[in-house]
């Protein structure tokens, strides 16, 4: 979840330090069910709408052409990744540290996940596969992993859930982000934050643990079981087993403020200071800062399957399986 700030050309490897001082994005992916693409421009249907508000100059938003239907979508901030209805993973956008590049041999995917320089993908053998910048050994996968389930790439940061539902985290630890509590217990997802990482645990508890300034850890204790959760930088949203969204942690721009109509939800996904779910009816709603678009979903966007809050625009996958992105850089 972090890249080179808007603007800043990187000539070669950054400094140690300058790649932890990146902004953040933030992954989680908002995945309801199945697919999407679009030619990031207009859709070819009666119902055309921009896909991306404007050119952005990394790229992120501009979905290929030929990329077809896709079944999910991960964003940070100045990459895109999409798992195609083949299995085929596609990234687009800053390829600076590699993050890009996708392995010639890696096959097909069940699912991906991007933080700000790295991307994680699960092949359908269970196998996780990262790539793209590895200064805090985000990218090392532990030889003795074993296949997974589930993946969620933060800052600096990866975790994984194993088959058997353990959870095994990686990278940068400065803030505690990669100290799974030893009595965690199985888990059944898991979102990794800037600084923090929260993962729902097979009897519905929430748990986060890392850094914690801001109460982004601070689980209300009223809570109850929880069904998908998504960690920012500074705050984190959950879904309750009953659709509710409650969200917690810093709320200077709004991204902790629910909107009071909101409904019951499916799955949400948070970035730096915003917060986007998908309601039950397939509606994105989106809400916090705005200073690029990337809150303003596309009027005729329609019911979608799947989102992700990138730092400063957003994807999402519609039924039909195109994939549309808004916000520029």
């Amino acid at each position: 979840m972090v890249v080179p700030m808007l603007g800043h050309v990187v000539s070669g490897p950054p400094s140690m330090e300058s790649a932890r001082s990146l902004p953040f994005r933030m992954e989680v992916q908002l995945m309801a069910t199945d697919s999407s693409p679009m030619a990031g421009r207009t859709l070819a249907s009666s119902n055309r709408i921009h896909a991306c508000v404007a050119r952005p100059s990394t790229g992120q938003c501009d979905v290929p052409a030929g990329l077809g239907p896709v079944l999910a979508v991960s964003t940070s901030s100045f990459h895109t990744c999409a798992v195609r209805a083949d299995g085929r993973l596609v990234c687009f956008g800053n390829r600076v540290y590699g993050q890009c590049d996708v392995p010639a041999d890696l096959g097909p995917v069940l699912s991906v996940s991007v933080g700000e320089g790295h991307t994680c993908a699960v092949r359908t053998d269970g196998q996780l596969v990262c790539f793209g910048v590895n200064y805090d050994g985000q990218c090392n996968v532990p030889t003795d992993l074993g296949p997974v389930l589930a993946v969620s790439a933060g800052d600096a940061h990866t975790c994984a859930v194993r088959t058997d539902g353990h959870l095994v985290c990686f990278g940068l630890n400065f803030d505690g982000q990669c100290d799974v509590p030893a009595d965690l217990g199985p888990t059944s997802s898991v979102s990794a934050g800037t600084y923090h990482t929260c993962a729902v645990r097979a009897d519905g508890r929430l748990v986060c643990f890392g850094r914690n300034a801001d109460g982004q850890c601070n689980v209300p204790a009223d809570l109850g079981p929880a069904l998908a959760v998504s960690a920012g930088i500074v705050h984190t949203c959950t879904v309750r087993a009953d659709g509710q969204l409650v969200c917690f942690g810093r709320t200077a721009d709004g991204q902790c403020d629910v909107p009071a109509d909101l409904g019951p939800v499916l799955a949400v996904s948070v970035c730096n200071f915003r917060t986007c779910a998908l309601r039950v009816d397939g509606h994105l709603v989106c809400f916090g800062r705005n200073s690029k678009g990337e809150c303003n979903v596309p009027q005729q966007l329609g019911p979608v399957l799947a989102a992700s809050a990138g730092k400063v625009h957003t994807c999402a996958v519609r039924t039909d399986g195109d994939l549309i992105c808004f916000g520029v850089p």
